[in-house]
């Protein structure tokens, strides 16, 4: 099963670097093999990582608030975090609560049949992630096409 997993999360190279994919897949195996508290923290630990990236996005901008930030839970940082972070995770921000309880209070057998539904979770966050980078390469390869027209054409840019 986890070799077929394999495949499909391929897709994820792109917006996970190597440690996150390779924990992504050590999830997927674990989770294979009926381990679930282990397969959680794997997941745990990539969603810790995505709102770990977008804070240090957030840190540049002039209104950021880091000692706010620092002292709060991980819900409130997901709120501060909202417009850096894909849409499905803010929503699903909840997300982060049932991770954690599968890691310290849920048993193997709970975490193992919890899973499939968790580890989508993660998937569609991903996906938004893809969905992200892949409209901004879009526009940033318009922009550039439009300014050469410009250029061409030399006419005024608006």
């Amino acid at each position: 099963m986890a070799d077929i997993d394999e495949g499909h999360i391929r897709r994820y190279r792109p917006v996970l670097d190597k440690e996150d994919f390779t924990e992504l897949s050590r999830s997927i195996g674990l989770a294979s093999h009926g381990v679930g508290i282990g397969s959680f923290i794997y997941l745990r630990r990539i969603f810790e990582r995505l709102v770990e990236e977008a804070h240090k996005r957030a840190t540049t901008a002039d209104h950021w608030d880091e000692e706010a930030y620092s002292s709060s839970r991980m819900d409130d940082k997901i709120r501060m975090l909202s417009n850096e972070l894909p849409p499905f995770l803010v929503e699903q921000r909840g997300l982060y609560g049932i991770l954690s309880k599968g890691v310290h209070a849920l048993d193997e057998d709970t975490c193992t049949t919890y899973y499939p539904v968790i580890r989508a979770g993660i998937e569609l966050i991903l996906d938004q992630k893809l969905e992200l980078a892949r409209q901004k390469k879009k526009m940033e390869e318009a922009k550039a096409q439009i300014a050469k027209i410009h250029q061409t054409l030399k006419t005024p840019k608006s």
